[in-house]
């Protein structure tokens, strides 16, 4: 199970990023994608951290224009967890 902030929200996973991405492309396009973007970044799968997780999506903004909303999504999701995380008095 992911951990979640002081506010709920869940951490971000690979898992959810690439079954957005599916929407898009397809499931065994999006896996052969963020596959290619996370070796390219020198990156194990699955991608479990928050900051790796916000690299392939920014790499994948760098790819094309179905990619790029993909890839923005996920960062818009991750830069909300990390930020609410932040702000979580323990």
């Amino acid at each position: 199970m992911a951990s979640s902030n002081g506010y709920g929200q869940e951490c971000p996973t690979e898992r959810e990023s690439v079954d957005a991405l599916a929407e898009l492309v397809g499931h065994r396009v999006a896996e052969g994608i963020w596959d290619l973007s996370a070796r390219e970044l020198g990156l194990r799968r699955p991608v479990s951290e928050p900051a790796d997780l916000r690299r392939v999506a920014e790499h994948l903004m760098t790819v094309g224009d179905l990619l790029r909303v993909a890839g923005r999504s996920t960062k818009v999701r991750v830069i909300t967890y990390e930020a609410l995380s932040r702000t979580v008095i323990s």
